[in-house]
């Protein structure tokens, strides 16, 4: 290893660690959750490094983290993140943290440019170091935790301050401070938006539409049953059973065990075979009406043809912009955007400074020539 960490597990060195970041100007934060095992996340590491300090503070030994809140929270103090989303909404979650400001070495990378972002890449392009990922699918609930875990989680966060100096170096050649400065902004609203487990949810299932009225009430009752299991064996639901099973079943509708072993003789999915064949059983008489599919607010099967002549030129000139730029599109305007752009139509800068979903510096990069596009097509 080339730097030494801490592992806090007891509120002395918690404390003590705290007081050492609390001095210093930027933090780099990583954490590590167990949704791979459980039914419901939570976090199992908070990894935070300051200067040439490295901290892995463990929430499930100490007896508390509240006592972070403030480092979180002290807006003199930069936290700096890779990938961000996961990590400021679960900490929401399990803390009601507030977090900020907030810099994201992912975001910035792409605004660079770059196409292969990954925290890996990056610190091998910059620092010439190869990180493991031989831990990154690890139980992270389970204690002891080894060494090889602790190395691979201190790693994560030992990079990010200096990442950042190189980034933001490149991010200010191409004009793009605005952009970054505007969406970290945003980043510190994020909040947890998993939702509690719906019966309607099945179809969002791949396949669950093709399946006949008899084999979607099977599949509605299936998943159900996946969700009571997962709650009861307290694993993530597709450790239960993966849902391209689920709509085997639905389809086959097997309601005894002989045949259900002629389907599935074997794997994880057997050891519960009663209680999915009682599920398909259960969906084969039943007369409740099945759940109209939600459509998706916007797309494009909800515009006119003239509005989607439209998003093809505004789609045209999008590419064109990022390939001169050297951006990937979606960092220039993403679909969803030019699709409201092309069936609201904006003809001035107040039109489209009216649209929620367009950013202000989408609009001082980009506002006039959207503008100009717009004013010019012709059906």
């Amino acid at each position: 290893m080339p730097f030494a960490y801490r592992y806090i597990t007891t509120p002395m060195e918690r404390d003590e660690a705290i007081a050492a970041l609390s001095c210093v100007e930027e933090i780099g934060v990583d954490i590590e959750g167990d949704s791979l095992y459980h039914y419901n996340e939570r976090v199992a590491l908070i990894q935070i490094s300051g200067g040439d300090r490295h901290y892995i503070f463990d929430p499930l030994l100490l007896d508390s983290v509240l006592e972070l809140r403030p480092l979180f929270e002290n807006r003199s103090i930069l936290k700096i993140f890779h990938g961000s989303d996961y990590d400021i909404t679960s900490l929401k979650r399990d803390y009601g943290f507030k977090i900020g400001p907030i810099f994201d070495t992912a975001l910035a990378a792409r605004a660079t440019g770059m196409i292969r972002y990954s925290l890996k890449e990056l610190v091998s392009k910059y620092f010439q170091v190869n990180l493991s990922k031989e831990h990154q699918k690890s139980d992270w609930s389970v204690r002891p935790l080894s060494k090889g875990q602790l190395d691979y989680a201190s790693e994560d966060t030992a990079y990010l301050s200096s990442l950042r100096s190189l980034l933001i170096e490149e991010v200010s050649k191409r004009g793009r401070e605005d952009q970054l400065a505007e969406e970290f902004e945003l980043m510190e609203n994020m909040v947890w938006t998993r939702k509690p487990f719906n019966p309607n949810d099945y179809l969002r299932i791949k396949g669950a539409n093709a399946l006949p009225f008899e084999g979607q009430q099977i599949l509605k009752e299936l998943v159900s049953v996946r969700d009571n299991l997962a709650r009861e064996k307290d694993l993530p639901p597709f450790k239960v059973a993966h849902s391209g099973d689920l709509v085997r079943l639905a389809a086959e509708r097997p309601m005894d065990e002989e045949v259900f072993t002629q389907i599935f003789p074997k794997g994880r999915i057997s050891r519960d075979r009663t209680q999915w064949i009682d599920a398909v059983r259960k969906g084969v008489t039943s007369i409740e009406p099945l759940p109209k599919k939600e459509s998706k607010p916007g797309g494009e099967s909800s515009m006119t043809r003239t509005q989607q002549k439209l998003l093809v030129k505004l789609r045209s000139w999008r590419d064109k912009q990022a390939e001169s730029e050297g951006v990937e599109q979606a960092m220039v305007l993403t679909t969803p955007l030019l699709q409201e752009i092309s069936k609201k139509r904006p003809t001035t800068i107040a039109a489209l400074d009216s649209m929620l979903s367009i950013r202000k510096w989408q609009i001082r990069h980009y506002g006039e020539q959207l503008i100009k596009e717009v004013a010019t097509f012709s059906a």
